[in-house]
């Protein structure tokens, strides 16, 4: 067995923040009452979530970074940093145009447009819209 590192503190760090929306979901926001709540599709996230990440811990003990999974770790922190800086929503759509341009190259201009409205009508539609999910707003909170 490998020492413990930080490959097993991400999937223990990953799991503690599901326990937490879990609890959050199903006390604050609420998960169901004659129509799915708030709470709801975080919740079931989070239980995901959690599970997800007691599997990823036992994987962990075996593996070793390689160059992909550093910049999908890179990505997640990036997401999380603008999130708090331009707020979720936009960072959403800069995420997905940052990915199309530069990882995805050669990505149909077309396709993009495309690709950004249906992320569009996702996040706006159906989290934002029709199961109330709280994005953070980041700087622009105050303006909204």
């Amino acid at each position: 067995m490998k020492r413990f590192g930080s490959k097993q503190l991400i999937p223990i760090a990953m799991a503690l923040m599901g326990v937490v929306f879990v609890v959050v979901g199903f006390t604050q926001l609420g998960f169901w009452d004659k129509e799915p709540k708030a709470g709801f599709f975080p919740s079931i996230i989070a239980v995901v979530m959690v599970i997800s990440s007691v599997a990823a811990f036992f994987l962990t003990l075996k593996a070793q970074y390689n160059k992909n999974e550093l910049l999908v770790i890179a990505g997640g922190a990036g997401v999380i940093a603008g999130s708090f800086i331009i707020g979720m929503i936009p960072m959403i759509f800069l995420y997905v145009l940052f990915w199309l341009l530069v990882i995805e190259k050669g990505t149909p201009i077309l396709h993009i447009i495309i690709i950004e409205a249906i992320v569009a009508v996702i996040v706006l539609g159906v989290f934002a819209g029709w199961l109330q999910v709280q994005f953070p707003w980041g700087l622009f909170e105050n303006f909204m």
